[in-house]
Order: C-alpha cells, then structure tokens, then sequence
C-alpha cells in the first residue's frame, strides 16, 4: 500500500510539472464556445494537475496507509455512483493543523488530517464531506473561482511557469483555498452531496447529524466550526439538507 501510494505520488508529481504549460491552453477551452464537455473537464484536469502540484511540493501529506485507503475507498464508492464518469477523483489527507477540506479543479480533493479524525470513524460523516467536495468539482465551482482568481491573471501574462512566478501562484492557491467559496455554491454543493450519498448507498442524513453537532456548539472555538465560520449557518443549512432529503 506504502509503495502503491509513493508511486502515484510520485506520477501525479510529474504529470503537475509537465501540465504547467498547458495551463493557459486550459483557460482557453473552458472559456471557448466550441469546447465540447470533453475538452472542458481535460482542461480543468490539466489546471488541477499544476496547481496541485504546487500545493503538495512542500510535503504537507499525511500519508498515514490506514488513513489514506480509508479515503480512497469512499472516493471510489461515490465515483461509481456518478451519472457522468467521464472525471476522474483523487484524494489527499493533508497535514495541517487545522480541520478544512476543500477541492482543486479537476478532481483533487484534499481532507486535513484533524478533520478526518474528528469523524472519529463515521463513514456516512466522511463520505459527506468528499462528495460535498467533489460537487465544487463537478459544478465547476472549483475552475471558476481559479477564472475569477488573480491565479489566472498571474498566468494569464505570458511569463514562464517556472522561477519566481511558481511561488507566487502556490500562495495564491494557499490564500484561495483559505477564503472558500459562496454561500450559494456551498449550499449547492450540500445538495449534490445528499444526492450522490444516497446514490452511493451512505446515510445522506449524516450531513444533518455533522451540522446539528457543529451548531449545538460541542466543539470548542477554533475548531472545526471555526473552519465553516464563513459557509452558510448551520440552521440554514440543516434546513436545505432536510429539503433535499424529502425530494
């Protein structure tokens, strides 16, 4: 599993490197009214390829084997249940010191390791949260905001990936991933994660179990309720969840 895991590390590494001049080609086809969707999902690839790379070149992986095939398996379980298989998903557990979880265009999703043991092994919790993320990828929520970005505006001057323009574009996505996404996005996403869960054959109502917990204030300040301070309340976004439990 070790090797398994160091030697996809290791391909995801080059292919990063290799994607950077593609970057901008990427920009282009999402933006291009002839694109078709098989072009726009190789784009967003290729973007979350560089910009993932660039994420993890400093060695923040968690790469604990129990951890990372335990996030795998939810990953590949989610993934067979999506109506459109043509995207492919990747998961990291992340060591930082902070509960988050969030998602690059393309497919990679990332789960701090503070996080995933808050669960404290709740699978229906767990799987959730991944789907939750991967609707960001699958509406397009997570290229959009890399459109909108000053990452875009940075590449978009022509000048080499390389060199000193490298660290500049991983702050940016530091900084990006720190400020998330909107309200309407997330509550969209929350929608998508109760409908491929229950695809899935996961307790969708787990999202109402996270929330409710989170609210009730039994996590102390700074803690995982601290990290959706900025996604829409929770009571808000119960009520949404029970919505779209009914339908």
């Amino acid at each position: 599993m070790v090797m398994v895991a160091s030697v996809m590390s290791e391909f995801f590494e080059n292919l990063g490197r290799k994607a950077a001049p593609s970057v901008l080609r990427a920009r282009w086809i999402y933006r291009s009214l002839t694109g078709t969707e098989s072009e726009r999902i190789r784009a967003e690839y290729a973007m979350g390829c560089y910009l993932t790379y660039l994420h993890t070149r400093d060695g923040k992986l968690d790469r604990t084997p129990e951890v990372i095939h335990r996030l795998n398996t939810h990953v590949r379980h989610l993934s067979k249940a999506l109506v459109n298989r043509e995207r492919s998903f990747q998961v990291r557990c992340v060591a930082e010191k902070e509960e988050n979880a969030f998602a690059l265009p393309g497919g990679f999703l990332f789960v701090s390791r503070p996080l995933y043991d808050s669960f404290a092994g709740n699978d229906d919790e767990i799987a959730f949260v991944l789907a939750h993320e991967m609707g960001h990828v699958v509406r397009s929520h997570a290229f959009n905001r890399i459109l909108t970005s000053e990452i875009a505006r940075v590449l978009s001057r022509g000048g080499p990936i390389g060199g000193a323009l490298r660290p500049l574009v991983a702050q940016l996505v530091r900084k990006l991933v720190a400020e998330g996404y909107s309200r309407r996005q997330e509550l969209e996403a929350d929608r998508f994660a109760v409908r491929l869960t229950r695809a899935a054959g996961y307790r969708p109502e787990a999202g109402v179990q996270l929330f409710r917990r989170l609210d009730s204030g039994t996590r102390a300040p700074g803690g995982m309720a601290a990290f959706f301070s900025s996604h829409p309340p929770f009571p808000v976004r119960i009520q949404r969840i029970r919505k779209a439990l009914e339908e």
